[in-house]
């Protein structure tokens, strides 16, 4: 299925253009007046979209969640540590329960997103007949769950995702800016305590004979003009505050070259009991979604029928039902 494409009507994605519209709004772009900046930005954005849509596809079609079928295992006791904390999971989503609060919608289509860790434990092993006890072995578990979108339908979803993606690489630009911002002002704070530290010592100094001045103090008064010095610098060498055409410029760069911050892999392994890896275990296959090779996000793509939802929310059992 192609998810981007520009209408027959020749309209924009309207996908498209809600971004453009939110990015420009959030950065003072003005693609109202300016058809110049709204032409870069909209070509950008449909670069951005391109790509989060192309992420989104490698997840392949949902898990579907059934409590009466082989699927109802997917959430553990490998994503969750037992099937019990899967189910609990859910229960506690409202997100989820929200799009059943509708009652003409039957089905859910969500992303669970957590954080992977594996590390070395000391086990038991098999090796033939004989039991090897303090073997270290790979295990692994998941943790920061947390269902990041939900919709009533598979399309609806995609274009949440791809908003989400496309917003997360908008803002990175404006994130740089805001950080260099903060650390102007501690900057500004920690030279305005220093000069009125060297005021005070500057003072004391004036109340001795020049010749007879503690050398503590001289060293306090030569420190800090050094530290002064210092902030001097690391405050010329902040970048300037960004005009909305730099600005423009910058984000344009983010977006056109999207796959630099944000990128999907796919892992795949066996898992035994706790957690352990093991060539007898589980086979599980998921992705991860790398952000500028700082953070990476285990994703789980999965749908839940009403069916389902009313095991999990039994107050959702006779909502919709037809009289």
């Amino acid at each position: 299925m192609n998810f981007f494409s520009r209408h027959k009507n020749g309209h924009e994605d309207p996908v498209v253009e809600g971004l453009v519209r939110r990015i420009a709004d959030d950065n003072g772009i003005d693609v109202r007046h300016d058809s110049r900046c709204a032409d870069d930005l909209t070509d950008a954005v449909r670069a951005a979209c391109s790509h989060a849509r192309a992420m989104i596809d490698e997840l392949g079609e949902p898990y579907v969640l059934d409590r009466k079928g082989a699927t109802g295992s997917a959430l553990g006791p490998v994503l969750f540590d037992t099937r019990k904390d899967g189910l609990d999971a859910l229960r506690s989503s409202s997100r989820l329960k929200a799009v059943f609060s509708d009652p003409n919608v039957r089905e859910c289509d969500f992303l669970l997103t957590m954080h992977r860790h594996e590390y070395v434990v000391f086990g038991i092993e098999m090796s033939g007949e004989m039991i090897k006890r303090d073997v270290m072995q790979d295990a692994v578990e998941f943790s920061d769950h947390n269902f990041a979108a939900a919709a009533p339908s598979l399309g609806e979803l995609r274009d949440i995702l791809t908003q989400n993606v496309v917003l997360f690489l908008a803002d990175l630009a404006p994130e740089r800016k805001r950080r260099d911002e903060e650390v102007r002002k501690q900057l500004h704070e920690s030279e305005a305590l220093l000069k009125a530290q060297l005021h005070t010592l500057d003072a004391a100094l004036r109340q001795n004979r020049p010749f007879s001045a503690p050398t503590s103090l001289r060293e306090k008064i030569e420190q800090g003009s050094r530290e002064m010095a210092g902030l001097t610098h690391r405050l010329e060498s902040l970048p300037q505050k960004l005009d909305p055409g730099q600005c423009l410029a910058q984000i344009r760069a983010i977006l056109l070259e999207p796959q630099d911050h944000v990128r999907i892999e796919r892992v795949e392994m066996r898992v035994g009991d706790f957690g352990v890896k093991s060539e007898t275990g589980t086979f599980i296959r998921f992705h991860e979604c790398v952000l500028a090779d700082k953070e990476r996000l285990a994703v789980f793509l999965a749908s839940l029928d009403r069916d389902n939802a009313a095991y999990i929310w039994p107050e959702l059992a006779g909502v919709g039902k037809e009289d």
